[in-house]
């Protein structure tokens, strides 16, 4: 194991070496180049124009005889001339195809290097304002679906790059639960993170509850949403201040149990909970300044005039400490008459183009 160990060492030492000894012969090439099309193109300035005209057009006529082109090429009006154009046919034509070569043959290499690493996912997400997606199951595909529909940029973090991963995901290989992975996907940078549950510890979330708080500890302002199986564990979640929760097994449970006595109902569902059909979806708003102290009515009243579709509101416990809005206490077709206090937000049924801005 020790001789292996050494003698991986030394080919590494000697590949570096053959690195930086290739890096200075590019280098060398380029700079007797650059002298030879210099050197030449003021030859050509004293012997064709007789230091007449401007020097730059010199140049110019140099390089045009180095790929076979141009009237100096062919008709040379001097002796001199005529020698300049077999020196340069010769060895100036052999030294730009030198460097001509070993140009595109490290941009073709860097570019196959960037799509390999973004294969493998070795390579750093430079998005910003994304989402990152912590583990993959079975959910994967269609949150990936939903994100995409919503014009967000996202970010995927896994042990193993999904056979059908779409092209516009940034892949990143590793563990999420690990900083480096995080840091590698740009957790610092991102608006949110969403954990999925490991299909691989079942309904165990210990491994969901350790990635929330590796992505707390990288970036405590990420808006953080952790899928968990057990309730019971909403404690320990909350322990590492993640900003929501959902339990997906139950609410298929709940949604499966409300299609079976409401004949139809799925397909209202479908249309809200998804952003991808062009349909409706939830939403939430910030209730504006100017409605502080006025009535419900008057905010839903607001609401349908944008062309939008109030059915509750989002209001914050009366804690002294502040807590995060998926903690908030949710009022669905609150009373009409009930006075609006701040800070407080709106739920709205939108298109799903809707925009803020509007």
């Amino acid at each position: 194991m020790a001789n292996k160990f050494v003698k991986t060492v030394k080919n590494a030492r000697r590949g570096v070496n053959f690195a930086k000894k290739h890096h200075l012969r590019l280098v060398y090439v380029i700079l007797t180049f650059l002298g030879l099309l210099m050197v030449s193109a003021m030859l050509v300035w004293w012997q064709e124009k007789n230091f007449q005209g401007s020097y730059l057009d010199s140049l110019w006529s140099v390089m045009f005889t180095l790929i076979g082109q141009g009237e100096f090429a062919s008709y040379p009006h001097t002796f001199g001339g005529k020698l300049l154009v077999f020196f340069l046919s010769i060895f100036g034509v052999a030294l730009f195809g030198v460097v001509f070569a070993e140009v595109m043959q490290r941009i073709i290499n860097s570019k196959i290097k960037m799509i390999l690493g973004e294969m493998m996912g070795i390579n750093n997400c430079k998005f910003e304002g994304h989402v990152i997606i912590c583990g993959w199951n079975g959910r994967g595909p269609y949150l990936i679906r939903e994100l995409i529909a919503s014009g967000r940029q996202v970010a995927l973090i896994a042990k193993e790059r999904p056979s059908d991963l779409h092209g516009d995901i940034f892949f990143i290989q590793g563990n999420p639960s690990e900083r480096e992975a995080l840091v590698r996907a740009g957790i610092e940078k991102a608006q949110g993170a969403i954990i999925l549950g490991d299909p691989n510890f079942g309904s165990d979330d210990s491994h969901t509850i350790l990635t929330s708080l590796a992505v707390e500890a990288a970036a405590p302002d990420v808006y953080t949403v952790v899928e968990l199986h057990d309730p019971e564990n909403e404690r320990y979640a909350r322990y590492a201040h993640v900003d929501d929760i959902l339990y997906t097994d139950s609410l298929i449970a709940d949604i499966a149990a409300m299609c079976t006595h409401n004949e139809g109902i799925s397909a209202f569902i479908r249309d809200i909970l998804s952003t991808a059909d062009e349909g409706h979806s939830f939403a939430s708003f910030d209730v504006p300044s100017e409605y502080r102290g006025k009535k419900i009515s008057d905010l839903f009243e607001y609401c349908r005039r944008e062309k939008t579709l109030p059915i509750g509101i989002l209001t914050p416990p009366d804690v002294p400490e502040k807590v995060p809005v998926s903690e908030w206490i949710s009022t669905v077709n609150p009373d009409n008459d009930r006075v609006i206090t701040l800070p407080m937000k709106v739920v709205c049924i939108v298109k799903d183009n809707y925009t803020e801005g509007k």
